[in-house]
């Protein structure tokens, strides 16, 4: 049984319908000149040749009993690829505007914890010219499951670098043979085990985490005698985006033209990171004198 790490453990545990913990992206699609097939059911046989070679797609938790430790991961015999790959429509024109707004009602809901956590959406009924192509698919995924070495699997199994996609080995042969149904008192074990595991990992980290508080006090302290205004351990001035918010999102696009954007920072001397950095900067300080005004201090605590 492989346990759920701390870390990826907390975003479980932090997740509320007010702040979910998954993760999304939205791609627009443009088909093949001539493409006649049906794109969903294309993707879903494309996904269904590959869901061995990345465990995110089999994997589901199962929780300990009386939560004495972090829940498992275990294999879903019963994976139902009709749940996690799904088909929409727009109605009638198929904006952007309501692509992004299907965007973000798709990200408000939270992913079934009974089920491995993911789900696909093909998006059909875009508006070529006001989308910039046919269909488009957005993803969404939790963070519990998917790291960066996750995320790198996940791509490795879904993506080509070509349009041809890449040959496969047929994907092993495995039995029903529901391993997960095990004892209580085994399972009780085992989490005890686990227990003990992380007691022993947080006493060798308390010394290093212990310097490294101690560290940042003594140069807030030091900034305060040299009169300068140090961080302290505020979480920054109030603003509309610090309150308390409902499950609902809301999902904006804009384009910029890659080759503008490298061209600006080559001719600032800066790079592209640098770039986009500033436009986010500038972006959010007109937001904020739209909506109460820009704040006095800066926004990080």
């Amino acid at each position: 049984m492989k346990h759920l790490s701390g870390l990826d453990a907390t975003f479980l545990y932090l997740e509320t319908p007010e702040m979910p913990m998954h993760v999304g992206s939205l791609n627009v699609i443009k088909l093949p000149a001539g493409y006649t097939g049906d794109f969903y059911e294309a993707v879903k046989a494309h996904v269904a040749a590959r869901l061995h070679l990345a465990a995110v797609f089999t994997q589901k938790l199962e929780l300990m009993p009386f939560e004495l430790a972090n829940p498992v991961w275990v294999p879903d015999d019963d994976l139902d690829l009709d749940y996690h790959v799904r088909r929409i429509i727009l109605s009638k024109p198929g904006t952007m505007e309501q692509l992004e707004t299907y965007a973000g009602r798709l990200h408000s809901s939270l992913i079934d914890r009974s089920r491995p956590l993911w789900e696909f959406y093909v998006i059909e009924g875009l508006d070529t010219a006001s989308c910039g192509g046919e269909v488009a698919f957005y993803g969404k995924l939790h963070h519990s499951a998917i790291d960066g070495q996750a995320g790198i699997a996940l791509a490795n199994a879904i993506l080509d670098l070509g349009p041809t996609p890449r040959p496969l080995k047929t994907a092993p042969a495995r039995a029903r043979k529901h391993d997960y149904q095990l004892g209580v008192a085994e399972l009780a074990g085992a989490a005890l085990r686990n227990s003990l595991m992380q007691y022993v990992k947080l006493a060798k980290m308390i010394p290093t985490a212990a310097r490294a508080i101690k560290s940042a006090v003594q140069q807030n302290r030091a900034k305060k005698k040299a009169g300068e205004e140090g961080r302290g351990w505020s979480m920054g001035p109030r603003t509309p985006l610090n309150v308390a918010i409902t499950n609902q999102r809301s999902f904006g696009t804009t384009s910029l033209s890659l080759r503008a954007v490298k061209e600006v920072g080559k001719a600032n001397g800066v790079s592209l990171n640098d770039v986009v950095m500033t436009v986010v900067a500038a972006a959010l300080r007109r937001y904020l004198q739209d909506n109460g005004g820009v704040p006095d201090k800066p926004l990080i605590g």
